[in-house]
């Protein structure tokens, strides 16, 4: 009988008799590459060269190259991608520690050709478990504090040092959130009676207003968070 492949890590299962004096390299492989990228592998992966969707390589001979053995690696680190971009994973059962190393674009996990997804925000690292059809979010720890001037469209998530020492700043909200995403705000160079923070509502509504937010309060330090359609991003300190 010739081998068999298992099918969430694609190990090489021997078939009976088969491999007679060989069988060893085999089993290497299984424990060394197979079990152990799978178990403690860390890789980045740069999709500077990439076009999305980019599927995660692994096939059913282990390689030793971590490059042939992507969908079995335990953590992953994106880097070097110039747009949002998706990212195509074996639809079977799987742990993953995943790291969007970006400070501007989203990762977008996505479950063979056309199943479930899951968004990793910009500066977002995530611990995800996947039972072949839905993603589970089991921690994520989220984007660092960053420091903003002038213009910037917000993701959810986002901490936001602005700076408007220098003029005025428009920060945009993220488009399509989802209720319970937050965003939060500091007035880190206490200039916002000087130069206002205009938050654009990205055609959402604001504490149930259709209309933008501004805030001319010096030392200001607020977060919204997303409640709906109804009333839209609600104020958390006022």
């Amino acid at each position: 009988m010739t081998s068999t492949y298992s099918s969430l890590l694609q190990l090489e299962l021997i078939g009976s008799g088969e491999q007679a004096n060989a069988w060893g390299n085999t089993t290497n492989n299984n424990l060394q590459y197979g079990l152990e990228y799978s178990i403690t592998g860390v890789y980045t992966k740069n999709l500077s060269a990439a076009s999305s969707p980019y599927v995660l390589t692994v096939a059913n001979t282990i390689s030793s190259a971590q490059a042939d053995n992507e969908n079995r690696q335990s953590a992953i680190i994106f880097t070097g991608h110039g747009s949002n971009f998706i990212i195509q994973v074996a639809a079977t059962q799987k742990t993953f520690f995943l790291r969007n190393n970006s400070a501007s674009y989203t990762i977008t996990m996505r479950l063979g050709a056309s199943g479930n997804t899951y968004l990793i925000q910009p500066s977002t690292s995530v611990f995800l478990a996947t039972d072949g059809t839905n993603w589970y979010n089991l921690q994520t720890s989220g984007t660092d504090w960053l420091t903003k001037t002038g213009t910037y469209t917000a993701f959810s998530g986002d901490k936001l040092f602005v700076d408007t020492s220098g003029g005025v700043s428009t920060i945009t909200l993220p488009a399509a959130p989802a209720v319970g995403d937050e965003i939060r705000f500091v007035d880190v160079a206490n200039a916002f009676d000087t130069h206002n923070l205009t938050v654009g509502r990205n055609s959402l509504k604001i504490d149930g207003q259709t209309s933008d937010l501004t805030v001319a309060t010096e030392g200001a330090a607020f977060s919204l968070v997303y409640s709906g359609a109804t009333y839209g991003w609600k104020l958390t300190e006022k």
